[in-house]
């Protein structure tokens, strides 16, 4: 009965004390010091107009990222399983693990099941743009140190 008493005017006195402070301010909410009504905007860029049979990738951002596409993907979309335009450069099991200079970068070994001795593409990774997307040079909407070394 006595611990019930005290749980019950622990309980009061939060709410009490939750109910006399001041509300937080929208732009004291999380780390932005911006309202978070706020719409930050990218700026209006353009990819770059490399052919993808000369275009070169950057180096990842991190050990284990997956590289960024380095050419204008425009022209290949909408990416779909029965219709996917990367694979017409990208699927070359017979490349796979090794960068041939001159030659797009083959799809690598997770992208693939092996069935009966035979690489086969694994059809639940068609959609490329989950995990790659295209390279641009912009800055980021929020600065962050995510990756510097």
């Amino acid at each position: 009965m006595k611990r019930s008493a005290i749980l019950i005017a622990t309980v009061a006195a939060l709410v009490v004390a939750a109910c006399a402070s001041k509300p937080v301010a929208d732009n004291e909410l999380g780390l932005s010091k911006t309202s978070v009504f706020d719409d930050p905007s990218p700026e209006v860029f353009q990819y770059p107009d490399t052919k993808p049979a000369v275009a070169v990738a950057l180096p990842v951002a991190w050990e284990g990222a997956p590289p960024q596409v380095p050419h204008n993907i425009d022209a290949m979309l909408p990416i779909r399983a029965d219709e996917n335009a990367c694979l017409d450069c990208h699927d070359k099991p017979a490349n796979m693990g090794k960068k041939v200079q001159g030659k797009p970068t083959a799809m690598p070994q997770s992208h693939y099941t092996q069935v009966e001795g035979k690489w086969e593409r694994n059809n639940n990774r068609y959609f490329c743009n989950q995990c790659h997307v295209p390279q641009a040079n912009v800055k980021d909407l929020v600065s962050n140190n995510f990756g510097a070394r």
